[in-house]
C-alpha cells in the first residue's frame, strides 16, 4: 500500500499552529489524511485562541522581552552597565572586525549604502565603547542587548533580524576563562537553564571560539582576549566576552525546534498564531 503524506499546504498550515510533530504522517488515503488534518487544524486554533487570551489576561509580554527584563535587572545587580549604541554602523567597523570583501560574513551584510550598514553583530560597538571607557575606570564591564540583522538562511535556528546579548568585561580582574564561565552562569542561572555544555569551535570573526550548549542547541558564542582583533580598537587588556541569542534561549525554554516560533513577527504573537477563526 501507498502510504501519502500531508499536502505542502496542509504542512504549512501546522507550521504556522506550531504543529511541526505532525508534519511527517502518513495516511493510506486522502479521506484519512484530510480528516486527520481538519481534527489537527480544530484543536490547535482552539488551543491557540486559548493561548492568545492568556497572554493577554496573565503573561502581557511575549517571553524574549521576558528574558531581556530578566537579564538586565540580574547583569546591573552583578555590576554591569547596560549601554545602548546604533544599529546603523560604518564600513570602517566591519573592516575593523577583519570582515572584507571576500569574507563569507560581508555577503550577509544588510548594505544602507557604500559607506552604512545594519549591523550585523554588537561586537564593533562594545569595542568602540570600551575603548574609551578604558581610559576612565578598569574593569569595564558592559552588555548591550538589542536587534542585528543579516541576510540568513532562515532555516531551523536562523532568521534576519534577531536579538542578541553581548557581554564584555575588559581588564578581569581574575583569570579571563574563569571570570567568562562565572559570566555564563551568571546568564544561565537568571534564565533558569543551569544545565550546558562548552565546546571549542573555529568560528569566521574571531577563530578559536568557545560554543555554549545545551541539549545540541547553540545558545551563545564566547571568547577571550587578547585577540589580534583587538588592535585595531585600541584595546590592549584582557578580556572575556560572549554573545547569547535571546531567541535561541527562547526556543529552548518553550521547548520547540524553530526559532520563528518565537522571534518578532505580524503572523504570530510570542509564538501563538495569530490566523485562526
Amino acid at each position: 500500500m501507498n502510504y501519502m503524506e500531508f499536502t505542502e499546504t496542509q504542512k504549512k498550515r501546522l507550521k504556522e499552529l506550531g504543529a511541526d510533530n505532525y508534519i511527517e504522517l502518513s495516511f493510506p488515503n486522502v479521506k484519512e489524511r484530510d480528516s486527520k488534518f481538519d481534527q489537527l487544524n480544530t484543536s490547535l486554533e482552539r488551543k491557540c485562541k486559548a493561548d492568545l487570551l492568556n497572554l493577554f489576561k496573565n503573561v502581557k509580554r511575549p517571553l524574549i522581552k521576558q528574558l531581556e527584563s530578566k537579564l538586565i535587572k540580574t547583569l546591573v545587580s552583578v555590576g554591569f552597565v547596560e549601554v545602548t549604541t546604533p544599529y546603523i554602523i560604518s564600513k570602517d567597523f566591519i573592516y575593523k572586525m577583519g570582515i572584507v570583501e571576500t569574507h563569507n560574513l560581508w555577503r550577509q551584510i544588510f548594505w544602507l549604502d557604500d559607506g552604512r550598514c545594519l549591523r550585523p553583530m554588537l561586537a564593533p560597538n562594545l569595542y568602540h565603547v570600551m575603548k574609551c571607557l578604558r581610559k576612565i575606570l578598569k574593569p569595564v564591564r558592559i552588555f548591550e542587548i538589542g536587534p542585528c540583522f543579516r541576510k540568513e538562511s532562515m532555516g531551523r535556528e536562523h532568521i534576519e533580524g534577531f536579538t542578541m546579548l553581548n557581554i564584555v568585561e575588559l581588564a578581569p580582574e581574575k583569570d579571563p576563562f574563569q571570570r567568562l564561565k562565572e559570566i555564563i552562569n551568571i546568564v544561565l542561572d537568571a534564565v533558569k537553564l543551569p544545565s550546558y555544555v562548552l565546546n571549542k569551535v573555529e568560528a569566521e570573526v574571531y577563530g578559536e571560539t568557545i560554543d555554549i550548549l545545551i541539549d545540541q542547541n547553540e545558545i551563545a558564542s564566547a571568547a577571550i582576549g587578547p585577540h589580534p582583533l583587538d588592535e585595531n580598537w585600541g584595546i590592549f587588556d584582557a578580556w572575556a566576552g560572549v554573545g547569547f541569542g535571546i531567541e535561541r534561549i527562547a526556543m529552548v525554554k518553550k521547548g520547540v525546534n524553530r526559532i520563528k516560533q518565537v522571534s518578532r513577527s505580524l503572523t504570530s504573537l510570542d509564538g501563538i498564531c495569530l490566523d485562526i477563526q
